[in-house]
């Protein structure tokens, strides 16, 4: 091989593999076709002075999460300095997009450190990956009662009303409002340990009367409905209900005294846009590394 063959060859490989390193570059790696989701709630301890949240539910990788769907009640206290909001951020990232945060009765001292911390308001709506999310703030008090009227009624009927392209309609808020009145969740009528904090007074909320009929039309046009819900823990760890009408009644939160603590994790398949959902052990999922398998 003479001096011009050589050089044409290596020539030939420079461009072979700067070509290469080309298409290399400009493929981008393949969408994921499902996504995983978790719900967590009432992660508080039971301390005014250490305004942090259970270790356990802490040592979480909530980045490995595609969404993060707060239910409330992340600290004792969570508003009442703003350096208390700065640590959450530091866990849950709050400002993210993915990030949603119903707010609980233990979260509202100041909902101006809430909305500079989230960037958004304490009720909103949100749309992604096919899903529509309705984030209620059920703090709002008439005589002592937890009510979803005014602003908060008329989103919820403007969403309803026009809601086409979702697969699925997510209602999140804090107090289980919807949780007494429903037909098939007699067994937990008149159980107190279930009518908490700014009473329910389910008859009177507006939930069976304005909200569940909105719901249930929608379900009606094929969009499933899940009420999701964060003020349990102290009793119970996980609630499930999927009641006659179609919709499915979730709740899910956590208690730093007990063990068997669980949050909800939720499966997203892009492709057949279905959403499954399990409620996973704390201790255990920490145990293996924090596998989702």
């Amino acid at each position: 091989m003479n001096l011009t063959d050589n050089l044409y060859n290596r020539i030939y490989t420079f461009i072979f593999v700067l070509l290469g390193l080309v298409t290399l570059l400009n493929c981008e790696s393949p969408s994921p076709t499902e996504k995983n989701y978790i719900h967590v709630a009432h992660t508080r301890i039971f301390d005014t002075v250490r305004q942090v949240i259970d270790p356990r539910m802490e040592a979480i990788n909530y980045g490995r999460f595609d969404k993060v769907l707060l239910g409330g009640d992340l600290c004792e206290e969570t508003s009442k300095r703003y350096d208390i909001l700065e640590y959450l951020d530091g866990i849950f990232d709050l400002k993210k997009e993915s990030t949603l945060w119903a707010l609980g009765n233990h979260d509202n001292a100041n909902l101006d450190y809430v909305a500079k911390a989230t960037g958004r308001p304490h009720f909103y709506t949100s749309h992604q990956d096919g899903i529509t999310f309705i984030v209620l703030y059920t703090q709002e008090k008439e005589d002592w009662i937890c009510t979803i009227t005014g602003e908060q009624l008329k989103l919820i009927q403007n969403v309803t009303d026009t809601i086409q392209e979702s697969s699925h309609l997510i209602v999140m808020t804090h107090k289980l409002i919807w949780i007494k009145d429903h037909p098939e969740m007699k067994e937990h009528q008149g159980i107190k340990y279930y009518d908490w904090s700014c009473n329910y007074a389910i008859t009177q909320n507006g939930w069976h009367t304005d909200i569940a009929p909105l719901l249930q039309k929608v379900e009606k046009r094929g969009v499933e409905v899940i009420a999701l819900a964060g003020d349990i823990g102290n009793n119970v760890s996980q609630f499930e209900v999927h009641s006659s009408d179609g919709i499915d009644y979730l709740a899910s939160g956590t208690n730093p005294e007990k063990e068997g603590i669980k949050f909800l994790h939720f499966v997203h398949d892009l492709k057949t846009r279905d959403l499954t959902w399990k409620f996973i052990d704390v201790d255990s999922f920490l145990l293996k590394d924090q596998s989702l398998d």
